[in-house]
């Protein structure tokens, strides 16, 4: 699919974009100026900033909570328990997956 596009068919997906945000941008410098815009795109920066860092947070809880001692505790519970890894590998993700959304919603600070 990639290997299809042209230069100008990039160009233009980016002009064609760009051209739904100009009404925007158009009122933003109409109404408050070009410090306006400004504060706008550090508003949107900051934002998308905090998004990001709340998801590579969460994509760390889910490494460290979650992957890690679930391969863990199935890899250890094959040597106590008659299962295999393969079957007790589910059992354990979910087990931790319920203590991560306990730990998300039980003690998050309202944010």
């Amino acid at each position: 699919m990639f290997a299809q596009l042209q230069n100008t068919d990039v160009a233009r997906a980016v002009a064609e974009k760009q051209g739904l945000l100009e009404p925007l941008r158009q009122f933003i410098v109409d109404h408050f100026g070009q410090n306006g815009l400004y504060a706008a795109y550090i508003l949107i920066g900051g934002a998308v900033l905090i998004l990001a860092l709340k998801l590579i947070r969460f994509t760390f809880d889910l490494v460290l909570l979650v992957i890690l001692p679930s391969v863990i505790t199935a890899f250890i519970l094959t040597f106590v328990l008659p299962y295999s890894f393969v079957y007790l590998l589910p059992a354990t993700a979910s087990l931790f997956t319920l203590g991560l959304i306990l730990k998300t919603v039980a003690f998050s600070k309202g944010s």
